[in-house]
């Protein structure tokens, strides 16, 4: 009765607390009288009507569509520019409204400005945009448009500014080039038969290979069986005795399809089996997140609606939302130690001795070798196609959103396939998602050192583990107070439209390391927890008042999420440092800790409907093509994304359609890359043990 009237005051004063907040009221009439962010010329009319007859054939220029970058300048005694200064001051809510993005079509440009004289084009130069460090990042990835922009950066400067002027805004804005598309480039292949593409040709070419060839050997096992009493789907599902038998059927897609089919196998297994739903449930909601993001990378025609819903308490949930990464850290923690805990029970067993140093040095190295090999192999194919230059349906938007990708994949994909894309090449990613595995790298070799640490100095171990739990719980505090970080991480509209480049939130506080290891070791304890429940034989379920805890964490895990209403809501005075880190420590903890609490409960079978519902077979699909989705759901949204002619409307419908089609192609790009990449490399590891 106490927890529940505990829980009963804490959703009451959270409710004030989000009633206490006034919500801003955005003035449209003045938002209205800013220029608008997105200003695209019709792409296809421009490359095709004035393709014609002013190419190579009629002697002149063929016909050339920029993508532009531009900055509008201050001017005080403008009413736009005062509306950019009131509006844009609300930046974690939204855009920046100085910042513009034109598409331009340079004989549209041409026509508009051939009146002026000499004196009327000077007035219309503003000037050079040299001083963006993020749009910087993108002229140095299109290095190779440097010829268009030395040839068209003052055309197309006077061209933004002739229509600024024609608008009555009263400003003008400096601008760059980003690139330049023209009727012989257009949605033709870059360099179709360089090293990068050919190497791709020829991986698919052999997984194809590789699988036609396992496949038929398999059927003609199965057609050759002396048992005619064995059913067809047992001859897949039953390895055989032959070593090289086995070998040659890691690519057999029959095969492979039963085992991605196929039951968790143990008591551990069974008992977890809630985590595939929680998988795919999280990977849903990093779909939603990541979509939008993409959204926000092209083109909005109404941006005013996402910066209006921001400063609402959906937009809180929107922000706290980040928090679901924790949930994977956590998992992944859990399932860490629950392998390393088998491993040793198996060594143990075969030789009871006493671990020498040696023995502790071989199996951490053999443990993150083919760590290293299963997730590598899939997340370096991913990464292959993602810097590949094929045919494509173009559009303004194609290389800003999807080229960048592409280049920055080809730069540094070194970054990635080490692992360590979390600190370097920060400002040119590829595969941006790739930041969490790097990090749940670097949590899987620390928390495998600490489990040795444990293990080998056993009396200790409780010890040990307490103070790297004290420790990674209160680092994100005290690194947030000394470096003065924002308490929580802000995706603000902005940052979204600069695809994080140069944000210190986004890098140093949110993905990290050092920030999210607490989370990930909240999941080791979590594990040795169950262990020792399940030696014990201890029937948690039966126990009234964790029951009672762990149904409470349901509403108050929601409310959770609202706690940062306060703080994100808050305008107009800075969060005082200390308090800010005293809420950086405990948002993720609590969460985290949470968690924990919530996974013993299930694996213990404490939850009723939530557990059935959790542990449907539907779920044991999902769950094993989630990483599968979530190496290539960017990809997905990226093709989705980057062939639209205008900016989009952003509205409910139009987020969920997309969201529907990204969750749809990446889980079916899953299944392909399961069936042909990553089972097969699965079966290797394990014949290799």
């Amino acid at each position: 009765m106490h927890q529940i009237m505990s829980t009963l005051k804490l959703v009451i004063s959270l409710s004030v607390l989000l009633a206490a907040v006034q919500c801003f009221e955005m003035n449209m009439t003045q938002y209205y009288q800013m220029p608008q962010l997105y200003d695209f010329d019709d792409y296809d009319r421009c490359l095709h009507e004035f393709g014609k007859g002013s190419g190579a054939e009629g002697g002149g220029n063929p016909a050339t569509y920029c993508f532009v970058r531009a900055e509008v300048q201050p001017n005080n005694s403008s009413a736009a520019w005062r509306a950019i200064e009131e509006i844009s001051k609300y930046d974690r809510h939204h855009f920046d409204h100085r910042q513009l993005n034109f598409g331009l079509c340079l004989h549209k440009c041409e026509e508009q400005l051939v009146s002026l004289d000499a004196n009327a084009m000077k007035q219309l130069q503003a000037g050079l945009l040299t001083d963006n460090a993020k749009v910087n990042v993108y002229l140095e990835l299109f290095a190779t448009e440097a010829g268009n922009r030395a040839r068209f950066n003052e055309l197309t400067n006077a061209c933004i500014n002739w229509r600024l002027q024609q608008l009555n805004f009263g400003v003008q804005a400096k601008s760059v080039i980003e690139y330049c598309d023209t009727t012989a480039t257009a949605g033709k292949v870059i360099e179709e038969d360089d090293p990068w593409n050919l190497t791709v040709y020829v991986v698919i070419c052999a997984l194809i290979l590789l699988s036609c060839v396992s496949s038929l050997i398999d059927l003609h096992l199965k057609r050759h069986r002396h048992d005619k009493m064995l059913k067809e789907r047992d001859h897949y599902k039953t390895p055989p005795r032959s070593l090289v038998t086995r070998v040659l059927l890691t690519f057999s897609i029959a095969r492979n399809w039963y085992r991605l089919n196929q039951e968790p196998n143990g008591k551990i297994g069974r008992e977890l089996r809630f985590l595939d739903c929680f998988k795919f449930f999280s990977m849903f909601l990093v779909i939603f997140a990541h979509t939008n993001w993409v959204i926000y990378e092209g083109a909005i025609s109404n941006p005013q609606d996402p910066e209006r819903m921001l400063h609402t308490a959906a937009g809180t949930l929107l922000i706290s939302g980040s928090l679901i990464t924790v949930t994977f850290f956590v998992s992944s923690g859990l399932l860490l130690t629950v392998s390393w805990l088998a491993v040793t029970r198996a060594v143990e067993d075969r030789k009871p001795e006493k671990w020498r140093l040696a023995n502790y040095v071989v199996l951490f190295v053999q443990i993150n070798v083919f760590r290293y090999i299963r997730l590598t192999v899939l997340y370096a194919f991913v990464l292959l196609l993602s810097g590949v230059y094929f045919e494509n349906a173009a559009g303004p938007l194609w290389r800003h959103i999807f080229e960048r990708e592409q280049l920055a994949c080809r730069k540094n994909w070194w970054t990635n396939l080490l692992y360590i894309n979390n600190f370097v090449g920060t400002d040119e990613r590829c595969l941006l998602q790739g930041w969490y595995l790097a990090s749940d790298t670097q949590s899987f070799a620390v928390s495998l050192l600490v489990l040795m640490l444990g293990h080998r100095f056993g009396r200790w171990s409780k010890q040990i583990y307490g103070i790297v739990l004290g420790t990674f719980m209160l680092l994100p505090g005290v690194l947030t107070y000394a470096l003065d970080y924002y308490p929580i991480f802000l995706a603000s509209p902005q940052t979204q439209k600069d695809s994080f480049i140069g944000n210190r939130q986004f890098t140093e506080f949110y993905t990290s390391f050092q920030m999210n290891f607490g989370s990930y070791f909240c999941g080791v304890l979590a594990a040795l927890v169950y262990d020792q429940l399940s030696l014990k034989q201890y029937k948690l379920r039966e126990l009234r008042s964790f029951q009672i805890l762990w149904f409470a964490l349901i509403p108050v895990g929601v409310l959770w999420l609202f706690t940062a209403h306060p703080l994100y809501q808050h305008y107009y005075t800075e969060t005082p440092r200390f308090w800010g880190a005293i809420y950086a420590t405990v948002q993720r903890n609590f969460w985290s800790f949470g968690l924990s609490i919530f996974f013993v409960g299930m694996a213990a079978k404490v939850g009723w409907i939530f557990r059935k519902f959790a542990s449907l077979p539907i779920f044991r699909v999902l769950g094993r093509l989630t990483y599968g989705a979530f190496m290539v759901h960017l990809l997905v949204a990226r093709v989705a994304l980057a062939t639209v002619r205008e900016p989009i409307f952003f509205g409910t419908g139009t987020m969920f359609a997309y969201i529907f089609y990204v969750l749809c192609g990446s889980y079916l790009s899953s299944l392909v890359l399961a069936i042909f990449v990553e089972l097969p490399v699965s079966s290797c590891l394990k014949l290799m043990r």
